[in-house]
């Protein structure tokens, strides 16, 4: 038998080591779990006995009828953020009774930008919009418009923001920003986004949690917005946390775009995943709600639980990753147990087959609403 050369040795040693090093940081090791067996099936399908229809951006999807929407404060619709709440109209009232009265007292530690409330409108006996500073430190041409609203039994908070040089005591300040090339168009922006927000508090309604609209337009928590004029930018988020156990939340937007798909970065990802020794319980392309997806389920021990191959979830998918517009809103699912309460006793557990089979039933569910354009 020939001895290979030692010259040799080293170029093949070097090339096997990176080939090692290769496969260790990128290659993805598919441990897929074994179907349910009874027991397994009579636990997911007791989680779905009853389930409700849910609605987010244009989005209609199935969960149990246990799960709710805990995040009512992450809906923008263009530059307008809005949170919302189910209160009784008593109740509304006396809260917009008390904030004007704590933005009245509010000062400003600069006198030149006093008062700190500059205007409010009172749009209707149901609406109202206070024109404010930021806060007590910024100058007043950067500030808040803050609408509240109350329909059909929930209140909404609207805020969107305004640059507005037009009082003479920010004439210096105006004449230095054009010298400096910004465009005096910009500089008071107050008339066209209070526009705007009227124009979004005007089409807003109040919705249960398991209402479905019929109108073209966007569901947000606790509400829908009606289409009107134009394609609006959408970002809204939805989390519904279970029992202890994991959140699954759900992110739609119209307007971020990538130019490669979570697939496509894995080579970016995986050494991530293998840095936490995660395990990969699925990993490909897909369809979710009739478009292109990006699918990556994972799990991987916790440094609570080190011993426990699960105790970490990273289930992900993305849906129309490089060709999200209006028409086809993006969808970012993940379920995961990272922001959940200490392990406890009482918490239910649940296997890999449990959980991958609880994520399909879910976001296979997931359809475009009817007439939702």
């Amino acid at each position: 038998m020939r001895k290979t050369p030692l010259p040799l040795l080293i170029p093949l040693a070097m090339i096997l080591l990176a080939t090692g090093f290769y496969i260790h940081n990128y290659v993805t090791f598919v441990h897929t779990p074994p179907a349910l067996n009874d027991k397994e099936k009579r636990m997911v399908d007791t989680l779905f006995t009853t389930t409700k229809a849910q609605c987010v951006g244009r989005y209609v999807f199935e969960v149990p009828a246990s799960f709710e929407n805990t995040l009512t404060d992450r809906a923008q619709i263009n530059e307008v953020s809005i949170s919302s709440k189910r209160l009784y109209r008593p109740a509304f009232v006396q809260r917009i009774r008390l904030r004007e009265e704590v933005l009245k007292n509010s000062h400003t530690v600069d006198p030149i930008d006093q008062p700190f409330l500059k205007q409010v409108y009172r749009v209707s006996e149901n609406a109202v919009i206070f024109d404010r500073n930021r806060n007590e430190s910024e100058g007043g041409v950067s500030r808040i418009l803050e609408g509240h609203v109350y329909v059909d039994g929930v209140a909404f908070i609207l805020s969107q923001e305004i640059t507005d040089l037009s009082d003479p005591k920010y004439q210096k300040d105006k004449e230095d920003f054009i010298k400096a090339g910004v465009s005096a168009g910009s500089l008071n922006t107050k008339p066209q986004k209070l526009a705007e927000l009227q124009d979004v508090m005007s089409r807003l309604s109040g919705r249960k949690d398991d209402e479905i609209p019929t109108q073209p337009g966007t569901c947000i928590p606790q509400g829908f917005i009606r289409d009107g004029a134009g394609k609006p930018k959408e970002d809204i988020t939805f989390v519904y946390p279970h029992s202890s156990v994991f959140s699954f939340v759900v992110w739609s937007n119209n307007f971020l775009k990538g130019s490669t798909t979570m697939l496509e970065r894995s080579n970016e990802i995986q050494p991530y995943l293998t840095g936490i020794n995660a395990r990969t319980l699925r990993k490909g392309k897909t369809q979710i709600a009739g478009f292109d997806t990006s699918e990556w389920l994972n799990t991987a021990p916790s440094e609570k639980s080190p011993e426990s191959l699960s105790a970490q979830l990273l289930f992900t998918a993305e849906t129309n990753e490089k060709t999200t517009d209006f028409m086809h809103p993006n969808l970012d699912l993940t379920l995961s147990n990272e922001t959940m309460p200490a392990d406890s006793d009482s918490v239910v557990r649940y296997s890999d087959a449990e959980l991958v089979e609880i994520w399909d039933r879910i976001t296979r569910s997931f359809r475009i609403r009817d007439n939702a354009f």
